[in-house]
């Protein structure tokens, strides 16, 4: 499981001025071996947007390591620049698109932090200009004291800041102090801390297809439909536009609610999101993404039967029903986040209402769909004939298959 952790970064006068976040397997305590760079920083943006970098710095900026290739990335449309540091990491080469867009970036308010920096490094000369800060690798350490004071002066002429990570001991530090060194990041000082268990939450592969469709006929309905469909996309929306609207989240209760406070614009940006991070979906997601998506459907096709006009709430119900798989959190955690109603935290929690025992014959039957006695059971619950209950299954399936194709 990944796992996001915050590690504060702090001036000369030993206050904190600044957060970064990184990605780390929970188990290693590293960055997880084998993830993809381009996909652990869509995760990430992911979750700084979900819990606000506000939140997260309490008030101060927060960087994020982005590798050069997403740089261009519309999904820093999600972040405020005035509490956001960019720190590039792993750059390569430097190309006239790259440019632009760190040109465009810091034009926006974004601060701007080139990691493992060095003179020697001449790949990295040609953004000096740009950047606010430069990161230098203490436990790398190249230089001798006589040509780090040299780095330290023309660092500063040009009106650079200088953050020192990797300060392990206080020789580190006191020798960092001395250099002229502005900032400081190692565990000497403090060590990195959880902010929460996450498991990226993605999206069905023909979600991004059909809301750009929906976007092109200017159809938000059609909007709203192709989400509510997409366990992922309907968690993302729901946070995404309570946060917003925090003094109305109260009439916020489905994803058509949730798109009427929306401008088409805002739309376009939150399908652009959903895009990045749709590239990176992996077979095990997928598979529980289409679970809850049948949850979902079987739900509110049990609804039609047991409580005619709790169609809606049943189907939001089975949908967010497997979020301890998907993202590590209990359901009814994830139903107090976006504000979904008392009865559906009942219906996780204890399984004491009609929500609740509707979510229970769902487990049931998900077990095994086709068992006559198990089905016989459930009809006698629900005070219907089993050929209603088959009928019920059989609709969830195939809406189920249609959408997931």
């Amino acid at each position: 499981m990944y796992v996001l952790f915050k590690q504060p970064i702090f001036d000369r006068e030993g206050n904190v001025a600044f957060y970064e976040v990184t990605l780390k397997d929970i188990k290693t305590k590293k960055f997880p071996e084998g993830l993809d760079p381009l996909r652990a920083t869509s995760i990430t943006i992911n979750i700084v947007a979900d819990l606000t970098p506000q939140k997260i710095g309490n008030g101060r900026p927060v960087f994020i390591n982005v590798p050069s290739l997403f740089l261009e990335a519309t999904m820093f449309e999600l972040l405020p620049p005035e509490h956001v540091g960019i720190e590039l990491v792993e750059n390569r080469s430097i190309t006239n698109e790259l440019l632009k867009a760190v040109n465009e970036l810091v034009d926006r308010g974004f601060i701007f932090c080139i990691d493992d920096f060095g003179f020697e490094k001449v790949n990295y000369l040609p953004l000096l200009s740009r950047c606010h800060m430069v990161k230098i690798n203490w436990k790398e350490m190249v230089y001798t004291e006589e040509e780090l004071r040299e780095v330290m002066n023309v660092l500063k002429e040009l009106g650079k800041g200088v953050i020192a990570k990797h300060i392990e001991t206080e020789e580190d530090y006191d020798r960092a102090k001395r250099a002229g060194v502005d900032y400081f990041q190692g565990h000497y000082l403090a060590k990195p801390i959880p902010l929460r268990d996450v498991r990226s939450l993605y999206f069905m592969k023909s979600t991004v297809i059909k809301l750009y469709e929906a976007l092109k006929r200017r159809d938000l309905r059609r909007v709203a439909n192709v989400i509510e469909q997409d366990v992922g996309a309907t968690y993302r929306l729901l946070r995404f536009v309570k946060s917003l609207y925090r003094e109305r989240a109260q009439d916020i209760n489905s994803v058509e609610d949730a798109i009427s406070f929306l401008s088409l614009n805002n739309v376009a940006n939150f399908t652009l999101a959903l895009a990045i991070t749709e590239l990176f979906a992996g077979h095990e997601e997928e598979e529980l993404i289409k679970r809850s998506l049948l949850r979902a459907s079987l739900s509110e096709e049990l609804a039609k039967i047991y409580v005619p006009g709790m169609e809606d709430k049943a189907y939001i119900t089975g949908l967010f029903s497997l979020m301890d798989e998907l993202m590590g959190e209990h359901p009814q955690d994830i139903a107090r986040e976006l504000d979904l109603g008392e009865d559906i935290i009942e219906a996780y929690e204890t399984r004491y209402n009609e929500l609740g025992l509707i979510l229970s014959l769902v487990e049931l039957l998900e077990e095994d769909p086709k068992n006559e006695e198990l089905i016989e059971k459930v009809a006698k619950v629900l005070k219907v004939s089993p050929e209603k209950v088959k009928e019920a299954i059989g609709t969830a399936f195939k809406i189920t298959e249609e959408i997931t194709r």
